[in-house]
């Protein structure tokens, strides 16, 4: 039962995108630097999974990726996500819930680009731990709202690549 529970408290406490009240979604911000077509939201319904939504947006947006030498990159929005990698999550056809699951999932991978790593200090040994427990749910609410298990995997392997995209950023993951 206490098991039961504690799940319970995860799923719950772990759909929450922010520890602010969410604010209504606007996917027509001026982050996204290209249009999404008529055209293109009937390819992306097509797909089978949002994975392959992704690899969609890849084949023919990857050009607005954000390359800079940031480590971080553009946040304009200060959210925690890279605004390329938003503009993404925004075009495709999901739900809200699993369009707040996937930007919960971006905002957990680039956390660790906002600290210096460079020391082995007890200090952030314990920050990667919270970060990696911290993960925990990202994968309680992907599963809460009904991504499929291979999708959710696949879903956070290409954030996860689209998030260190660049020598800096992959050396500091």
């Amino acid at each position: 039962m206490k098991k039961l529970s504690l799940l319970a408290l995860l799923v719950l406490s772990g759909c929450n995108q922010q520890n602010t009240t969410p604010s209504a979604p606007n996917h027509n911000s001026q982050y996204q630097s290209f249009k999404k077509t008529p055209e293109l939201a009937e390819e992306l319904k097509a797909q089978p999974t949002i994975d392959d939504q992704f690899a969609l947006l890849y084949r023919k947006f990857d050009y607005t990726l954000d390359r800079s030498d940031s480590l971080t990159g553009r946040d304009e929005n200060k959210d925690g996500i890279r605004d390329d990698i938003e503009a993404f999550i925004n075009a495709l056809e999901v739900s809200e819930p699993v369009r707040n699951a996937l930007k919960q999932d971006a905002r957990q991978t680039q956390k660790n680009l906002y600290y210096d790593w460079s020391e082995k200090t007890e200090a952030n040994i314990d920050k990667a731990m919270a970060i990696g427990d911290e993960y925990d749910k990202v994968i309680a609410c992907k599963d809460f709202v009904g991504i499929p298990v291979d999708d959710s995997i696949d879903t956070s392997k290409t954030i996860t690549a689209l998030t260190y995209n660049t020598k800096a950023r992959t050396m500091a993951y």
